[in-house]
């Protein structure tokens, strides 16, 4: 790219590193393994963290789109560009090694068992190499391999990181209102894309998978990367961010959910980007928060937060083997909960150091601006 030469050297940036996120990523996380467990689905008061816990799928976008959008934005203003090849081999080093290893893994097991892959299969196998799962899943469901259903968010976010650098590239050579009139353009757009969806009666879960439907956690996690709405969000105190968090979840869990189509969902999805911005203002902007979620047993388990959602699945499986094979464990689904959880805990601790830390180490050699420690 054209500009100033980059250093061979990160560029140390004070305070870029946020561990109270890491520790937000551990919640973000916990809601979507509460999602996929049923435990919670036979605790009355607690079922609508179950039914609706796929939010915290929107709260791993919300802060990917920031951080990464915070990101080059410093390496812009830094070194005047944006440089590609570093920024993609920097997402491959965090996302490729764990994501085709569970691919292979699974892939395995399924052969091991059955001998053999149907052609259907086949075909997820491709879309999930090829970072098109989610189109897959939109059109056919989720993908029918076993352990493999959730990784269509994987296949989304590496959709958003091939066309974010060149996104901020363009922007950040643009006035502030020709930034505001493309976001609120886009907004409009996808908006409508949405509504057309939901006239046409697009079947669950087309809409939720596909990027342009379902949109809003990602475009605010970019808008607010850029510093958008600063001037707003300096003066509120961070626990009106953490009330209007948790009125626009009340209001989402009051919405038929998102499996329903009808226009009720025009207010569920935008309900939700709100909800997890207003949750990621209410940790950046407040103190005691930050001290709470930076806690170290939280950032140590965020920060292995990819893990720990990769193997929830295969982990929920394997709990439940064990429990109905050993007299010890009570059959009840409490105990595969809290075994299905240790168990996550212990697969990504292992996959962490195995396969992910030495690829961590490799990325930091491409990188512009100093973030996470490994």
């Amino acid at each position: 790219m054209a500009g100033k030469k980059h250093s061979a050297s990160a560029v140390a940036v004070s305070n870029f590193y946020f561990p109270e996120l890491d520790g937000l990523r551990f919640f973000a996380f916990l809601l979507v393994f509460v999602h996929h467990h049923p435990y919670f689905n036979t605790i009355h008061e607690l079922k609508f963290l179950h039914d609706y816990g796929w939010i915290g799928v929107d709260l791993f976008f919300v802060l990917s789109a920031f951080l990464l959008t915070r990101l080059l934005l410093l390496e812009y203003k830094s070194f005047q560009t944006i440089s590609f090849r570093k920024f993609y081999l920097r997402r491959i080093c965090r996302i490729w090694p764990l994501y085709f290893f569970i691919i292979g893994l699974t892939v395995f097991l399924y052969l091991f068992e059955h001998g053999s892959l149907p052609g259907e299969y086949q075909w997820r196998v491709v879309g999930l190499l090829g970072f098109t799962d989610n189109f897959f899943t939109a059109f056919q469901g989720y993908n029918p391999i076993p352990y493999t259903a959730h990784l269509w968010t994987i296949t989304y976010e590496e959709q958003f990181y091939l066309f974010i650098p060149l996104l901020m590239l363009i922007l950040l050579k643009q006035s502030v209102r020709i930034r505001t009139v493309f976001f609120v353009m886009i907004f409009l757009t996808f908006t409508m894309v949405r509504l057309w969806m939901i006239n046409e009666s697009f079947a669950h879960p087309a809409i939720w998978v596909l990027p342009f439907s379902h949109f809003e956690s990602m475009a605010f996690g970019i808008v607010l990367g850029f510093g958008g709405f600063e001037f707003i969000t300096r003066k509120l105190s961070p626990f009106v961010y953490f009330f209007l968090s948790i009125a626009a979840f009340s209001l989402l869990c009051s919405l038929p959910n998102l499996d329903k189509i009808g226009t009720d969902l025009m207010y569920s999805y935008l309900l939700i980007g709100f909800s997890t911005a207003f949750l990621f203002l209410a940790v950046y902007h407040s103190r005691i928060i930050k001290k709470v979620l930076s806690v170290g047993i939280l950032v140590f388990l965020g920060k292995r937060s990819y893990g720990l959602y990769v193997y929830h699945i295969l982990a929920n499986e394997f709990a439940g083997q064990i429990i109905l094979r050993q007299e010890t464990f009570p059959k009840t689904l409490a105990s595969t909960f809290y075994l299905s959880l240790v168990l996550t805990i212990i697969f990504a601790i292992i996959s962490y150091m195995m396969i992910e830390r030495p690829f961590l180490k490799l990325k930091h050699k491409f990188e512009l601006i100093a973030t996470r420690p490994v």
